[in-house]
């Protein structure tokens, strides 16, 4: 009864009076929770976070071999660095990285923004079939987009370049193994993002402007280079150098396109001066995962930089604003045309050469003959092959553990951010934050110096995966629970405290409820991720902890083609069924 008289009076007028009183009876209610909850958070962070960044760097600067690897203070030098920059292949490999990240950031530019305009801003036929054809890619390894690509522009056994040349032509139509087909396969997984980006940014533009110049007799060409162009400049320079930070990373491409032709980037160095030297050089490699964290540190502070500036773009607009959608007249079949064009040459071709090769006893070029051949045999070995069981009920233990766990902590840090507002809850946020600004290689360079400096039960098992995981993708978990927990009011919680439930009931019976929908979408995404990625596995894998992504490399490296195509259309069968459950434009939080 006392609350109700509480509530009354706050309609009444008595705003100041029950809203201290709550707040005060919050504040006493929660104190030792804030606390406990604030250590706690903290200290994983600090732990996981923090600590193995400070023994990659640490250890960078030591001169030291096998079982020397740990938090000590001897042998400190700076030979490391001399002798890795002193080296000019680690200068031809810094301009690799640079080239193939600016061509990459182009292609993902050009695919995914064009896809952005002509959804969110014209009125294209089949652009609302655009959000699912945009996240196939998304889905699909990169590793098995890179092998599809192999199969159709290889030198010798490509099917476009076969093609090609039987109609007359003596040289390939293009090299598989060369850079511009590095940036397109690049691009074309990167471009998703782009778009999300980008058509969010042309959601929230306001048109006005443009009618405006239009009425005033300006060409659209005109109005679009000097009022849209300048408008959406933010967004396009911060999604061009988020792209290009994204490419500098990158693994899987440079890995099975790059070594073939010569072409070698800080990312696959780092893995093979840890992996196929042996001893392994681990001077070497600490000291190019210190380099790519420093490349990648500084593109996305400048990125965040561009981001504080947008504020000088924005343009007030008022509740009943629309984006204007622009009639393409007789433009609409160009645009048409590059949507269709998307769909064959970047998803299209790749996938059906990996389901043609799947269904063959040796790979062979499509015919009619060829037809009467097919078959389940590559499939039928791929389940019958030994190990592969484990492999698999790995991959999707350490995905779904990993999922949870980030969508848990992810909550519990929004909520201690935007809800308790605890004395240093944002520098948890930015703790949380910097895995996103970390290579997924120096990731796990850093992880595996943390496990190798002290006797441990984990290293080595798939618990180490599950941690490694977990931090490196509560950057993006939190973009999904940041996002739904700004919706809820604060008043839910006050009542709940005042009723006399205790902090975490409240938490567990009013907030993870009403956050679903986006603890659903979240920790799918995540799944997807942890599914897809290979820099982490890797690196932290082991015979008994393996996965998917390290078993497809290893099929590949002996030439098993057929079984890589079937288990690849295996693979990306099921992580479509999760796209389709979580819902495209579910996963569009992600840019929130």
């Amino acid at each position: 009864m006392w609350f109700r008289t509480l509530k009354t009076a706050h309609h009444l007028g008595g705003m100041n009076l029950s809203a201290r009183f709550l707040h005060g009876y919050g504040t006493l209610k929660r104190s030792k929770g804030e606390v406990s909850i604030l250590v706690v958070a903290g200290a994983f962070l600090g732990v996981f976070v923090v600590f193995p960044l400070l023994l990659l760097v640490l250890n960078s600067f030591r001169d030291i071999g096998l079982g020397e690897i740990g938090l000590a203070f001897d042998k400190l030098t700076l030979g490391n660095y001399s002798i890795a920059y002193m080296n000019p292949r680690t200068w031809k490999m810094l301009w690799d990285s640079l080239v193939f990240a600016g061509g990459a950031a182009v292609v993902a530019f050009l695919l995914g923004g064009g896809m952005a305009f002509i959804t969110e801003r014209t009125n294209a036929p089949f652009r609302h079939l655009t959000y699912g054809l945009m996240f196939v890619p998304l889905i699909v390894p990169g590793m098995l987009l890179s092998i599809g690509w192999i199969f159709l522009l290889s030198p010798k056994i490509g099917l476009l370049n076969k093609a090609w040349m039987s109609i007359g032509f003596h040289t390939p139509f293009l090299d598989v193994y060369s850079m511009p087909v590095m940036w397109w396969i690049q691009g074309v997984m990167e471009s998703p993002l782009t778009f999300l980006m980008l058509g969010a940014a042309f959601r929230r533009m306001d048109p006005s402007l443009e009618e405006a110049a239009i009425a005033c007799g300006t060409s659209r060409v005109n109005c679009a280079i000097r009022i849209t162009l300048k408008l959406m400049l933010p967004a396009i320079a911060g999604v061009a150098l988020l792209q290009f930070v994204r490419g500098l990373e990158a693994m899987e491409v440079p890995l099975i396109l790059g070594l073939n032709s010569g072409i070698k980037v800080f990312s696959v160095n780092i893995l093979l001066s840890l992996q196929e030297v042996s001893p392994p050089d681990y001077a070497l490699g600490f000291t190019y995962g210190i380099s790519l964290i420093c490349l990648t540190v500084a593109g996305l502070f400048i990125y965040l930089r561009m981001m504080r500036q947008s504020e000088k773009y924005v343009v007030v607009t008022g509740k009943g604003y629309r984006p204007g959608i622009i009639n393409l007249g007789k433009w609409k079949f160009a645009a048409a045309g590059f949507q269709i064009f998307f769909g064959v040459a970047a998803i299209g071709l790749p996938l059906l050469v990996l389901i043609w090769v799947s269904l063959l006893r040796s790979y062979e070029v499509p015919s009619i003959e060829m037809l009467s051949q097919m078959n389940l045999d590559k499939y039928t070995s791929i389940i019958g092959r030994p190990g592969m069981t484990s492999v698999i009920l790995n991959t999707v233990v350490v995905a779904a553990i990993a999922s949870v766990c980030v969508m848990f902590l992810s909550i519990l840090l929004s909520w201690i951010v935007f809800h308790m507002k605890i004395k240093g809850g944002a520098i948890l946020d930015g703790l949380a934050f910097i895995p996103y600004a970390i290579p997924s290689i120096a990731m796990a360079i850093a992880f595996m110096v943390l496990f190798l400096s002290f006797r441990n039960p984990i290293y080595g098992t798939i618990w180490i995966l599950v941690i490694a995981y977990v931090i490196r993708f509560m950057p993006y978990g939190t973009r999904f629970t940041h996002a739904g927990l700004l919706q809820i009011k604060k008043e839910l919680e006050e009542v709940a405290l005042t009723a006399g439930a205790s902090y975490w009931k409240m938490f567990l019976r009013i907030i993870i409820p009403i956050m679903k929908p986006s603890l659903v979408g979240g920790g799918l995404y995540v799944f997807i991720l942890s599914v897809k990625i290979f820099p982490i596995a890797a690196l932290l894998s082991s015979p008994n902890s393996k996965v998917l992504a390290v078993e497809i490399w290893q099929m590949w490296n002996v030439g098993m083609f057929g079984e890589v195509s079937a288990l690849a259309v295996m693979m990306i069968g099921g992580l479509s069924i999760l796209t389709l459950l979580v819902g495209t434009r579910t996963l569009g939080q992600i840019t929130g």
